[in-house]
Order: C-alpha cells, then sequence, then structure tokens
C-alpha cells in the first residue's frame, strides 16, 4: 500500500469548473478529500477535471463529471445528486471502482498465465 504521507496531488494539474453553482467552503474541502482518496490509490495523478453542474429540471440537482488521467490509465466519472457534496462522494467512488476493476482484470490475466500449461510437446 501507498504510504499516506506521500498521498497528495500538489504536482497533479486540477481544473474545477462550475456552472451556474458557486461552491462553499465545505463543498470545495470534499473535493479536497476526494483528490486525497483518489491520490491515495492512484501512483501518479497528471490530470483531473472536475465539472460541477446546477440542473433545475426536471428535479433541482447538482452534476458532477470527473475526467482523471494518471499512470494507470484515464478514468470517468458521473454522479447527480441533491448536493454537491454527495455528488462528489459519488464521483470517487465510482472512479475507486474502475480503479479496483482495472487492477482485478490485470491480476486475473496474470493468473491465468500462470496457470496454464506450457505451449508444445510435453507428452
Amino acid at each position: 500500500m501507498k504510504d499516506p504521507r506521500q498521498s497528495d496531488v500538489r504536482e497533479s494539474t486540477v481544473v474545477l469548473v462550475c456552472r451556474d453553482i458557486e461552491l462553499n467552503g465545505e463543498e470545495r474541502k470534499e473535493i479536497e478529500r476526494s483528490e486525497a482518496a483518489l491520490a491515495h490509490v492512484f501512483p501518479k495523478i497528471h490530470r483531473i477535471e472536475w465539472t460541477v453542474t446546477a440542473r433545475s429540471r426536471p428535479v433541482r440537482a447538482v452534476e458532477v463529471h470527473a475526467k482523471m488521467h494518471a499512470r494507470g490509465g484515464d478514468f470517468e466519472g458521473r454522479a447527480s445528486e441533491k448536493d454537491a457534496r454527495t455528488a462528489f462522494q459519488a464521483v470517487t467512488k465510482k472512479l475507486l471502482a474502475q480503479k479496483r476493476t482495472k487492477k482485478a482484470a490485470t491480476l486475473g490475466a496474470r493468473r491465468d498465465e500462470k496457470q496454464r500449461p506450457p505451449v508444445g510437446d510435453w507428452y
């Protein structure tokens, strides 16, 4: 596991776009918590783009869209919730789930290679 003291996104490019909404201090802290959680799992994050949009129809909601470019690949998540904090939390969970899925697929492929018999005439 990565050392939590090294988990930060200070060397990353973080872009925050807010459309029809202004974020308060608690919502901005939630962004920082999300970025810290992502930095703890992803070894090197190059760029994170957050887009926050307020929707009024059909129901009042906040939509958060995140695009992340890291050493392990590109990841993307979108969530629409009643407030920005829960939307950020939902997007962060989706990005972390994508990382787990990708890691499980990679490990599964390695395990399959180890269990296959050698190729050729061996009987």
